[in-house]
């Protein structure tokens, strides 16, 4: 069994136009609405790989309902926390002319302490039986950046993977999370410096795990993937594939590495799942996710390498 906690869920709109026009109209086509939330498309992701998988998180009461709606249609189980509100929209724009998705965020709902210390006792019940919690994407409004750090120490002897940006992942390092998964912007950020080589990159991951991390694992988009535990390290080179959208992609590939957990896997051996969920994302357009068919055709197809 295995949790994933989406404190910000979203309503995911895509859409595609030939060619976006800066202060001027644009026509919108193949216009697609998905529920979101880096939680939730974990989830979605965990349970067409047909991996046992609850998703904990919060709802705006104006539009529980619909969403609801939207997420049996994905056979997921979502239990939450009801907030004041309307949960948020996100805009998702693919230009056809240069293949770039330009996203426009809203920031979504809002929490206070005592809402945050309810929803501690949600997760602590809702993950009591998950032997792996995933925590990721961003946090209400109000959340202080120690939330995941918080959000750990209520699930002891859970193995706990985090994939957060900035002061919640610092702060979450100290919890020792099993996994972390940032990409390498994120990574960037944390070092305050560009991480040009696979060895500058690797060198950064490393600072991860002095840092608190029992392993990392950095996603690095058309140039792959890098794993360390902090004892050896191993590079997974991009799997050729037609690119549509990378949105979901970073969540697809923990979805793929948890299914090779859940299979009895080796985390080393986990990563091969994890790319080849990552590429089968990308295939996808908008906020699709993955499809089974492209994930096992990819699978054989992953390369790992000793760095």
């Amino acid at each position: 069994m295995i949790t994933t906690v989406c404190m910000n869920p979203s309503f995911d709109k895509t859409a595609v136009v030939d060619r976006i026009v800066t202060g001027g109209v644009n026509r919108l086509r193949d216009v697609r609405y998905d529920v979101g939330g880096k939680g939730i498309n974990v989830a979605i992701v965990s349970q067409r790989l047909n991996i046992n998988v609850t998703c904990v998180g919060c709802l705006g009461t104006s539009d529980e309902q619909e969403f609801m709606d939207m997420v049996r249609q994905d056979n997921l189980t979502f239990r939450y926390l009801r907030l004041p509100g309307k949960t948020r929209t996100n805009m998702k724009i693919l230009d056809l002319d240069t293949k770039a998705v330009t996203e426009f965020n809203e920031p979504g709902l809002s929490m206070d302490a005592e809402q945050l210390t309810v929803f501690l006792e949600l997760l602590k019940s809702e993950a009591s039986e998950s032997r792996f919690v995933v925590l990721s994407g961003r946090l209400p409004i109000g959340c202080p950046d120690d939330t995941y750090q918080r959000c750990m120490a209520v699930l002891p002897g859970k193995s706990c993977i985090l994939d957060a940006a900035g002061n919640p992942l610092l702060l979450g390092l100290k919890e020792k999370p099993y996994l972390i998964k940032p990409n390498l912007p994120e990574l960037e950020a944390l070092m305050g410096k560009e991480l040009k080589t696979l060895r500058a990159i690797r060198d950064a991951a490393l600072i991860m795990i002095q840092y608190g991390a029992q392993n990392v694992i950095v996603s690095m988009g058309k140039y792959g993937a890098i794993f360390t535990d902090g004892k050896h390290t191993l590079f997974a080179p991009a799997l050729s594939v037609e690119a549509r959208s990378t949105v979901g992609a970073g969540d697809a590939m923990i979805g793929g590495v948890l299914m090779g957990l859940d299979h009895g896997e080796t985390l080393e051996d986990s990563l091969r799942y994890g790319v080849a969920a990552g590429a089968a994302s990308v295939m996808t357009n908008g906020t699709q996710l993955i499809t089974v068919h492209d994930f096992e055709a990819l699978l054989p197809k992953v390369n790992l390498q000793e760095l």
